[in-house]
């Protein structure tokens, strides 16, 4: 019979009796501490958590406050998406949920005062090494004529700019800039927008899980655009 001071998932990596829901379009991956806090139980996220909290640790008795201001780590995840980086590729490389990282590089664009961030988090970002500028084959800007007539096929089609932004790596403000003001584009994310349009023209967005109102307002939204033009 197992002794009771031996619990099958130790106190110290149990998530919390309150864990929170987990969002409906939660990005947060197994192996990630986020995991664990939303109360899921898999080995790999009780070790995030682990580690998370012995950092949490560490810094204490080094003095450090557990957390801090959050704009260092905004403008280093501005700089990595700069260099060619998505928010997903971000979020990988650092450990943390692209919701995580898409909230920063907003703080990067609206300099707004915020709330401080966990340490742990703002050095997982600063961690990550900027990466060489973009390979020679897709450098700097281009027009964006091509990606804005994709961007508004797929509108009309019926797929949501939130949607579309997900798959993107980028945020919804983002798409429609493209795709009505923006005359230029960075190479890498234009190849991006041919990508998803390609995976998705032929797709049917309710068949795919979109609701039909949203694709329903997609689609009289681009019309009334096209009736603007």
């Amino acid at each position: 019979m197992p002794s009771s001071t031996e619990p099958t998932v130790s106190s110290a990596a149990r998530p919390s009796r309150h864990a929170q829901r987990r969002p409906r379009r939660s990005a947060v991956r197994h192996g990630q501490a986020s995991c664990a806090e939303y109360g899921c139980i898999r080995d790999e996220c009780l070790q995030a958590v682990r580690r998370a909290r012995r950092e949490r640790v560490r810094d204490r008795l080094r003095g450090l406050p557990a957390r801090v201001p959050p704009y260092a780590a905004a403008r280093r995840a501005a700089r990595l998406r700069e260099h060619g980086m998505s928010a997903q590729d971000i979020a990988d490389r650092a450990g943390l949920s692209v919701t995580l990282i898409r909230g920063l590089l907003r703080i990067a664009e609206q300099r707004q005062p915020v709330r401080n961030i966990a340490r742990t988090t703002a050095d997982a970002v600063l961690g990550i090494p900027i990466p060489r500028r973009r390979a020679p084959g897709s450098p700097g800007l281009t027009d964006s004529a091509e990606s804005s007539g994709l961007l508004a096929d797929l509108a009309r089609a019926g797929w949501p700019a939130t949607v579309l932004a997900s798959r993107l790596g980028v945020s919804a403000g983002a798409v429609a800039h493209v795709r009505d003001k923006r005359p230029r584009l960075h190479v890498d994310l234009a190849l991006r927008i041919r990508r998803v349009h390609r995976e998705l023209i032929s797709l049917d967005p309710i068949g795919q899980g979109i609701r039909a109102a949203d694709a329903a307002r997609a689609r009289v939204a681009a019309t009334r655009r096209a009736v603007g033009d």
